[in-house]
């Protein structure tokens, strides 16, 4: 890794909805991001990126409290896309100077020797998620142009089965490709996602893969059903100094729980 410092956000399915007052699965979703926005910014983070499932209802009312409620933050949020979002609503909120079409929303930047790459797994009208032919030649063009720099891939679909049934059936259809692409660009060192609402951490084929804890409500990590439970909502943060990641996960109830480094995260077995 590049000796770079580097310090950023992971956020991941804030579901926040249109109408003040509303919740969802009992939870008041706007309250926890309330909650959560001074906490992110006593970290002192270059940028946060949120990985999807923005909003619960897929409205243009919920983007509108969903500006409001980020507008202490004083860096950067770099946006995804997840299953509970809408193209052109998102785009008619945050990126007012595009067309509010539907195409998907991607991005990439660099960021002190680090290259981010941000990808689209949503499918209009379903659960599941992919990434079509025109998203992976994006990719493509994006790790060949730049195969010398540490490369972050952001997506919202869990790209490997997490052998919970009922979120399993909701991942990415075409993982396959993916990770096939991915075996060609030895830079990519970590994929983050969201979607599972849940702490995951595996190697993989040399890569790091990490599932980031909902910032609204948490799904059980053991039933094979759906499962809402009462774990407290929380995110990842990312340290970088001298090749050395540092990551650690911070709740919304104080607890930080420091993650293992890359050789005590267990090898993913399929």
């Amino acid at each position: 890794m590049s000796a770079g410092r580097l310090r950023f956000i992971h956020i991941s399915d804030l579901h926040i909805l249109g109408e003040a007052g509303m919740r969802q699965y009992g939870v008041d979703t706007a309250e926890i991001l309330t909650r959560a926005v001074p906490m992110i910014q006593a970290l002192t983070p270059e940028f946060v990126v949120a990985s999807g499932d923005l909003v619960g209802d897929e409205s243009e009312a919920a983007y509108r409290r969903l500006q409001r409620l980020l507008e202490p933050l004083r860096v950067p949020v770099h946006f995804l896309m997840g299953n509970h979002d809408d193209r052109p609503a998102f785009r008619r909120v945050f990126r007012p100077q595009e067309a509010a079409s539907a195409q998907p929303v991607t991005e990439s930047f660099e960021h002190e020797g680090h290259r981010f790459v941000l990808l689209d797994s949503s499918q209009p009208g379903t659960v599941e998620g992919a990434l079509g032919a025109e998203q992976l030649a994006w990719l493509e063009a994006q790790l060949s142009g730049r195969p010398d720099l540490p490369t972050w891939i952001f997506l919202h679909h869990q790209p490997l089965p997490i052998y919970i049934r009922w979120l399993d059936a909701l991942g990415l259809t075409n993982g396959e490709a993916f990770l096939a692409q991915l075996a060609r660009h030895r830079q990519v060192g970590v994929i983050a996602f969201g979607h599972v609402h849940q702490a995951r951490r595996w190697r993989y084929r040399g890569t790091l893969f990490l599932a980031v804890p909902a910032l609204a409500f948490q799904f059980s990590s053991v039933r094979q059903d759906l499962e809402v439970t009462q774990e407290s909502p929380g995110f990842r943060l990312v340290e970088i100094a001298d090749g050395v990641r540092r990551c650690s996960l911070h709740f919304l109830d104080g607890q930080v729980e420091p993650e293992p480094s890359d050789l005590a995260i267990p090898v993913y077995v399929r």
